[in-house]
């Protein structure tokens, strides 16, 4: 009867039950993960006590069983049969045989725990394994701890439980009855979602202020959920539309129309990943002078050249073909189920004609061509990177093939690649080992025959390679960004070798160094360095001859004409190193203020059998005497060239008619062993008849 009175009873009598039921299952529930942890720590405990003891007497027990010595073994281990939960203690040897076995006459009354805790230590030392000791017990110990504990707890929970009926008993009826009405109506606006419904007021109190309360927040709601579904609705329109905008603008290109760089590497990816079978082909495209239209008409003219010329890939293209604008003036396109190589290459073949074709621009006439690289999935690489790398090196191989062609992507590109890389990496190695040496290659007076000048020579003396030529290295040195670091290295050496042959000279001398116009092309830092070291050393800077390409004078920049101005003003001598086969006019040369011109070895070649060698030479010395220029031509080889350039009026010649370039104390014991400027009237037969059969096919190596 009271049982059911507290089921079905008033509500404070339920309330007094859950309550009790709360805290009784809280407490139960707390004395049980206690015991448990309890059990565990005392276990734990146990374990890491008999580790221990097993640990101190392992040394011991390895060093006996080591000399098989069974007497000290067993007073080892007999003493700890004294403690009541061992059960028994034995040393077993490295073939798992009993050595010894000791157990124990008293046997714990066990009333709870039936299991046995066993113990094992190796016995090793110095990383040999001579067996273990095992020592097994019971869990007397732990049971006594648990029992004690036990007791505690139970008291423990007896006072939980009657302070938690003193706390239950001070609820009161009169609040029972709201809250409940009040939840109620609470949980049925949760469930129907109408805020129309309203609580009933049943007291004055603070229950029934909340009742107020709650039913003018339900109104509030009311008018807000309405025009916040307005609210929703529009806005959820506005980021659906906001979302297509973004999702068009994360994948194509703004200025073309044409889907961009990410789409076109995850349609990539997405065929990779979802076909097996798949063939396709990348074909990357780079329009060659670009940027000379952007440079020369504005980047106004170069944007609506970039969407023609897309315009024009797209109507070339197959339906089942995507082109993507990467950035730029790069664009790639996909060609999927490839057929043959031959219809990649009739694709290709018809954007490079199309493109070719030209384009009115603002009503001006622009031309363009494309170089195209192509890389085939899977033949060529099995990932969305190798395949756009490899495309990206077979359209590089297209533009140094001349331009407006295309190239299969072929592993050697690659090869070549590497090889580059490593020579990049030799260069940075090189220059920081010091590897690298200058020749000297005089330069005579053809009137007088004596040596009056020489041209410094970059040798590189790798330790692997053996002598590698400057044409191997230098466009490398420049694309990498180490040929200024070289041209200094070369411009401070000259200067200091130049002090060095000074000391044994009895005349003016010039050494002449080339510089790279990428030089030129940065800050004029090194050219202020070089002119203190010139003069700590007691130079004269008028005795340095500073040779440059026909191309650096057609440079427009300004900061370029200035460094060249400089170094003029500081008495250095301007030659122009291989005259005649660029682009320079004679208005630069006149502006410049050049000082020497040097005519090319490919004139100086022919000069005793063809005319119009003759007559070439002969008008760039005519020219450069009018202009008040001196000459020198380079690559002489046999005597009637420079009899030929001498009765033209060329002041100087170099070659190997005179000599081969010379390491610098090689150079110094041939010119300067007796006065300065050698006569080479007597040395030149001895020079021929040893080197003629040489010079014929020699080429003229420099720096540059």
């Amino acid at each position: 009867m009271n049982l059911q009175r507290l089921l079905f009873g008033s509500l404070n009598a339920k309330l007094l039950m859950i309550l009790m039921l709360i805290a009784s299952f809280t407490s139960v529930t707390a004395a049980v993960i206690f015991t448990v942890y309890e059990l565990k720590t005392v276990t734990d405990t146990e374990r890491i006590r008999l580790n221990s003891i097993a640990n101190i007497l392992a040394p011991n027990l390895t060093a006996a069983v080591i000399f098989q010595d069974e007497y000290t073994v067993n007073e080892l281990i007999k003493p700890l049969l004294s403690q009541s939960n061992i059960v028994s203690a034995r040393v077993i040897d490295a073939h798992g045989n009993t050595f010894v076995d000791v157990l124990s006459g008293v046997k714990n009354n066990v009333q709870i725990f039936t299991e046995i805790m066993i113990i094992t230590t190796p016995l090793k030392m110095e990383g040999v394994d001579y067996g273990r000791l095992e020592i097994k017990a019971d869990y007397s110990l732990v049971e006594k701890s648990l029992l004690f504990f036990a007791v505690f707890l139970l008291g423990i929970l007896a006072f939980i439980l009657a302070l938690s009926f003193l706390l239950a008993l001070f609820l009161r009826k009169s609040l029972i009855q709201p809250l409940i009405h009040l939840t109620s109506v609470a949980d049925l606006v949760t469930k129907t979602n109408n805020y129309s419904v309203r609580s009933e007021v049943l007291s004055t109190d603070e229950v029934g202020n909340l009742a107020n309360c709650f039913n003018l927040m339900l109104e509030t709601i009311e008018q807000r959920d309405h025009s916040l579904e307005i609210q929703v609705q529009q806005r959820t329109n506005a980021l659906k539309l906001a979302n297509n905008q973004l999702t068009d603008q994360a994948n194509s290109d703004s200025l073309s129309g044409l889907p961009n760089r990410r789409y076109i590497l995850d349609k990539l990816s997405d065929l990779i990943d979802n076909s097996s079978d798949t063939r396709f082909a990348v074909l990357g495209l780079d329009l060659d002078g670009f940027k000379e239209i952007n440079d020369t008409m504005g980047h106004d003219y170069g944007d609506l050249l970039l969407t023609a010329v897309s315009r024009r890939i797209v109507n070339a293209l197959p339906d089942d073909a995507l082109v993507a604008r990467l950035g730029g003036d790069e664009f790639i396109v996909l060609v999927e189920k490839i057929e043959s190589r031959a219809a990649i290459e009739a694709i290709a073949e018809k954007i490079k004609t199309t493109i070719t074709q030209r384009f009115v621009i603002k009503g001006k006439h622009v031309y363009v061509t494309t170089s195209i690289g192509i890389a085939v999935f899977p033949d060529d690489g099995v990932t969305v990177e190798t395949i756009v790398k490899y495309a990206d090196l077979a359209m590089y191989k297209s533009k140094a093939n001349g331009r407006n062609c295309y190239h299969f992507f072929h592993p050697e590109m690659l090869d070549n690649l590497v090889k580059k890389r490593a020579l990049v990496e030799d260069l940075r190695a090189g220059i920081r080992n010091g590897e690298f040496e200058l020749y000297y290659q005089p330069i005579a007076d053809l009137m007088t025959k004596k040596v009056c000048k020489a041209e410094a020579l970059i040798r590189w003396n790798h330790p692997t390679r053996g002598v590698v030529p400057p044409l191997t290295f230098i466009a490398v040195a420049e694309e990498a960004g180490l040929i200024k670091e070289l041209g200094e290295w070369v411009a401070l050496t000259a200067a200091s070798d130049l002090a060095d042959i000074l000391k044994m000279a009895t005349g003016n001398f010039q050494i002449s160094i080339n510089v790279s116009p990428l030089q030129f092309k940065g800050d004029e830092e090194w050219i202020l360095n070089w002119f203190d070291y010139m003069s700590d050393l007691g130079l004269n800077q008028d005795a340095i001859i500073v040779e440059i390409t026909e191309n650096l004078l057609m440079e427009s920049e300004e900061s370029i004409r200035s460094k060249l101005t400089k170094l003029k003003d500081h008495g250095i001598s301007i030659a122009i190193d291989d005259f005649g086969v660029g682009y320079s006019s004679l208005s630069y040369l006149q502006k410049m203020d050049v000082d020497i011109l040097k005519i090319d070895k490919s004139f100086v070649d022919d000069l005793a059998t063809e005319s119009n060698s003759r007559d070439l030479c002969r008008a760039m010395i005519m020219m450069a005497h009018h202009l008040d220029i001196k000459v020198v031509a380079e690559g002489i080889e046999t005597e009637l060239q420079k009899q030929i350039l001498s009765d033209f009026g060329c002041e100087f010649g170099q070659g190997y008619l005179f000599s081969e370039p010379l390491p610098l104390n090689m150079f110094k014991q041939r010119y300067l062993g007796g006065p300065m400027a050698v006569n080479l009237a007597t040395t030149l037969p001895l020079i021929d008849s040893v080197n003629h059969g040489r010079c014929l096919v020699a080429e003229k190596v420099g720096l540059f």
